[in-house]
């Protein structure tokens, strides 16, 4: 009878490990493809239950590294920072026990995330010199119409100074011309002086 339930006991327990194993590596097969196909945040799920049962499984935490790596290395190329979704990248080349699949893609993905910064880089070198170009061409345009004004307001001003020189030389229609005094106006000056003295000569005598 104990034999029996020995035996039994055993039995048991080689069944309850055998699902437990089962199970566990069903859900290491299912995170991988889940993780080969991108979908990264089931693949997360699914790793970490494998690491809940069993925290040494390589492969399982590997493959967790990996998908979180990928994940980021997405999000930060979304936002056009290249920089550091290559180092994501990168990283995932160093993971042993991984998926494959996933190292080779990373590798190409690097790649070509490279050729991108450059693009950008370049980009960004071209509308910093346009920029500087475009101010220098605006300074040189201001300062030629600085000039430009100087000039005309210094021939306005002589103009004006000429204008008022030659009014100070000329006399003007309103301003009577002085004319010299002829001789018939003296010779009248001295014949009217003269009558006065013989008027006054003659109520002197009377």
């Amino acid at each position: 009878m104990k034999k029996k339930l020995l035996l039994m006991l055993v039995l048991i327990a080689a069944l309850t490990g055998g699902c437990s194993k089962l199970s566990k590596d069903s859900s290491l097969m299912r995170g991988q493809e889940k993780l080969e196909s991108y979908q990264y945040d089931e693949a997360l799920t699914l790793l970490s239950q494998v690491l809940d049962a069993d925290p040494e499984n390589e492969s399982a935490r590997a493959m967790y590294m990996q998908a979180r790596k990928m994940q980021s290395a997405e999000k930060y190329e979304k936002n056009h920072d290249y920089e550091k979704a290559i180092k994501e990248l990168d990283s995932i080349v160093n993971i042993n026990n991984g998926s494959k699949k996933i190292k080779r893609e990373s590798v190409n993905k690097k790649a070509e995330l490279e050729k991108l910064q450059q693009t950008a880089e370049k980009e960004a070198l071209e509308r910093k010199e346009n920029a500087k170009k475009v101010s220098k061409e605006d300074m040189n345009k201001l300062e030629s119409e600085i000039i430009y004004n100087n000039k005309k307001n210094e021939e306005i001003k002589k103009e004006e100074e000429k204008k008022e020189e030659e009014n100070i030389q000329k006399p003007t229609e309103d301003q009577p011309i002085e004319q010299p005094p002829t001789e018939d106006a003296e010779e009248n000056t001295e014949t009217s002086t003269d009558l006065q003295l013989n008027n006054q000569n003659s109520e002197v005598l009377n």
